[in-house]
């Protein structure tokens, strides 16, 4: 059997193991969110065709073969980059919507929150909805293991407006008579819609007549009226 002195010394031993991983992972996550950040920077200053791994290490202050380690192609650093806006701004509207009183005013969250997280930061915006389309055919293409990551960020923004929707449409049906889950999708389609006119309109120093408040509620009150118990027979 060991003595107490040994088993002292293993536990420290593996403490002192521990904290050495911790370490390498902290300088992992934080030099990963450097060459994140510097891809970001290099798209967005100099477009789509000037991001290639050669200029994002450069603006990263490390060598290709570095950044490799981290990201194994451009690809696979594009949809980090997407999947980190996805996650972040649906978390938001999931919070936003857990706390909605009922299905009308969670479709109105959902329209709200997702507006309110990218509205000041229209390029977050553009890279997760428009780049592809920028990008031009074949730029981006996810892999099974990445669609599997983004699908439940769908969940996130969508499932707990449709969960409410659902319960209430047991008891009555709406006024709208549209399924839960195409209806909270309906809604966080209007929110894209206003952000992708609001990012058109605004460089050509040509805003909508209406602000973001004014349209987002005329949204929730449309939704909320749709989502409203119908008419007894």
């Amino acid at each position: 059997m060991d003595s107490e002195a040994e088993r002292k010394q293993a536990q420290q031993d593996e403490a002192k193991r521990a904290s050495r991983a911790a370490r390498r992972a902290r300088r992992h996550d934080h030099s990963r969110a450097e060459i994140l950040a510097a891809a970001r920077r290099v798209l967005l200053s100099s477009g789509v065709a000037a991001m290639t791994l050669d200029a994002v290490a450069t603006e990263a202050g490390m060598s290709k073969t570095g950044l490799y380690y981290y990201f194994r192609s451009k690809e696979a650093l594009v949809f980090e980059l997407v999947y980190g806006v996805l996650e972040r701004q649906s978390r938001a509207v999931h919070d936003v919507v857990a706390r909605a009183a009922d299905g009308g005013e969670a479709l109105g969250a959902v329209v709200g929150a997702t507006v309110e997280a990218f509205a000041p930061q229209l390029d977050d915006f553009r890279l997760a909805f428009l780049f592809g389309q920028v990008a031009g055919a074949g730029a981006l293409r996810w892999d099974a293991e990445q669609f599997d990551r983004i699908r439940p960020l769908n969940d996130l923004v969508l499932a707990g407006a449709a969960a409410r929707l659902g319960d209430e449409q047991q008891a009555r049906p709406s006024r709208a008579a549209v399924e839960p889950r195409l209806m909270a999708f309906l809604a966080y389609l209007s929110a894209i819609g206003l952000l992708t006119m609001k990012g058109l309109v605004e460089p050509l120093d040509d805003p909508l007549r209406y602000s973001d408040a004014e349209l987002v509620e005329g949204f929730r009150r449309v939704f909320a009226a749709a989502a409203a118990p119908g008419r007894e027979a």
